[in-house]
């Protein structure tokens, strides 16, 4: 039984997210959004936070895709993004796809985003590359977990890139490059799961809001005993990555499982 998925003709379809603040004090935080090959839904809004869950409202990836995902919170906002079920590349018999993340940060505001795994499966050639633009005193937390293959797969071809910077310059540039039928040593080796977890800040000084008052916090450092390595970055922030064979795995998960349970008991 075939497991290929169709081709399509190039579809560039763009998932916006919004987060501003209310009309008048005490009011809830407006959420605009528009779907594109993700649907938004909104989960939650507080006076300065929003949670909103991205739906994906058919198969993605497939070849010729382009999801564009804009993401802008204004000042002193917070959003916190959350995906319903994992991505799959699909095989697109020599078309490749494309999955852009651009996001922008206002003064204090914030953005958490624990992102499902994103597979890529045999055959697939995907491009994945995110920007991010960060404001004064802004923060970003990101979990990415790239799977190459399914069950029984090698995986295919991906490309991801990251740039992050504030006014001061660039705070993260990063380009690495996989596949599954051609393991370079170095990069993935033999393991199949590569899972990051950055969190940054704006170097820009800015008086912010304490950090009990913004939405979920990072969890506590991974410990590099479980294989995960910690870099920290030269303009401040930190870059947590591990590299194995399941994402049940990670030392990441196991960490955000940890730090989930705590706030539940709070």
């Amino acid at each position: 039984m075939s497991t290929t998925a169709p081709s399509r003709a190039q579809t560039r379809a763009t998932t916006a997210v919004g987060v501003t603040r209310g009309a008048s004090p005490g009011t809830p935080v407006r959420v605009d959004t528009a779907d594109g090959l993700l649907a938004v839904r909104t989960v939650s809004r507080g006076t300065d936070r929003a949670e909103v869950a991205l739906v994906a409202t058919g198969a993605v990836l497939l070849g010729g895709d382009h999801v564009l995902v804009r993401v802008d919170v204004a000042d002193r906002c917070a959003l916190r993004i959350t995906d319903v079920g994992g991505t799959v590349a699909y095989d697109g018999e020599g078309v490749a796809c494309r999955w852009d993340v651009e996001v922008r940060l206002g003064r204090g505001s914030r953005l958490d985003w624990y992102g499902m795994p994103f597979v890529v499966s045999d055959g697939a050639d995907v491009v994945r590359a995110t920007t991010v633009r960060l404001g004064a005193g802004s923060r970003l937390v990101l979990r990415e977990t790239v799977v190459l293959g399914r069950d029984g797969e090698r995986g295919g071809r991906v490309a991801l890139h990251s740039d992050v910077a504030d006014d001061g310059g660039p705070v993260l540039v990063e380009e690495v490059t996989a596949c599954g039928t051609d393991r370079v040593p170095g990069v993935l080796g033999a393991h199949r799961v590569l899972d990051t977890l950055t969190d940054l800040r704006s170097t820009d000084d800015l008086d912010v809001p304490a950090e009990s008052d913004l939405p979920e916090a990072v969890p506590d450092a991974v410990p590099l005993s479980d294989g995960a390595a910690t870099l920290q970055l030269d303009r401040g922030g930190t870059l947590t990555r591990w590299l194995g064979a399941a994402t049940h795995l990670s030392p990441i998960e196991r960490a955000l499982d940890r730090r989930r349970r705590t706030l539940e008991e709070r």
